[in-house]
C-alpha cells in the first residue's frame, strides 16, 4: 500500500511524503520531497504517484491511501484507472480530524478546551500539583473514567444534537 500525504513547513515549503506500508505494518518512506516549485494538480501528483508504483512494482502496490483533497482524490482515480488492482483508499485519520475539527467549532467544546487547557497550563507549571495530580491518577485510574467521557461527549455531539 502507498500512502501519501503533503502539507507546509514552517518556511513554506510544500513538502510530500510517500510511504510504503507492508502487509506485516512495516512502514518504509520512499520519497520525502520538496515539491514546492510546481502545481499540484492531480495529473503532477498522480505522475509522482506512477513513478514510485514504477520504482517499486505497480504489482506490488495494492492501494493508495491519501487525504480527500481535491487534487489528490483526482490523482487517486488516474491511477486507479490505469492500474485497477491499485484500490483508491480515503484516510481514516483523515477523516477523523477533520470530524474533530467540525466538533470543536462549538461554542460549548471551545469553552471546554479553554477549560481544560487552562487546568493542564496549571498542572504543567506547578511541580507540588502536577506530582500530586499523578499520583492521584494512578491510584485511581482515572484515564479510565477519562475515555469513556471522550467517547460519551462525542456521542452526545454526534447523535445527541
Amino acid at each position: 500500500m502507498l500512502a501519501l500525504d503533503g502539507w507546509s513547513s514552517p518556511n513554506h515549503k510544500s513538502i510530500w511524503n510517500f510511504t510504503i506500508l507492508t502487509p506485516c505494518r512495516k512502514e518504509y518512506v520512499i520519497q520525502l520531497a520538496d515539491l514546492s516549485d510546481d502545481s499540484h494538480t492531480g495529473v503532477y501528483i498522480a505522475e509522482k504517484i506512477e513513478n514510485i508504483c514504477n520504482r517499486i512494482g505497480v504489482s506490488k502496490i495494492s492501494a493508495i491511501v491519501s487525504d480527500n483533497g481535491s487534487n489528490v482524490r483526482k490523482a487517486r482515480e488516474i491511477v486507479e484507472s490505469k492500474h485497477p488492482n491499485i484500490r483508491n483508499i480515503r484516510c481514516i485519520s483523515h477523516c477523523i480530524n477533520l470530524m474533530s475539527c467540525d466538533v470543536v467549532r462549538h461554542q460549548f467544546a471551545d469553552k471546554l478546551l479553554k477549560k481544560v487547557n487552562t487546568l493542564a497550563i496549571f498542572f504543567r507549571n506547578n511541580a507540588r500539583a502536577g506530582k500530586d495530580l499523578s499520583s492521584i491518577i494512578n491510584f485511581i485510574k482515572i484515564e479510565l473514567i477519562l475515555l469513556k467521557l471522550k467517547f460519551k461527549l462525542i456521542y452526545i455531539f454526534f447523535f445527541i444534537n
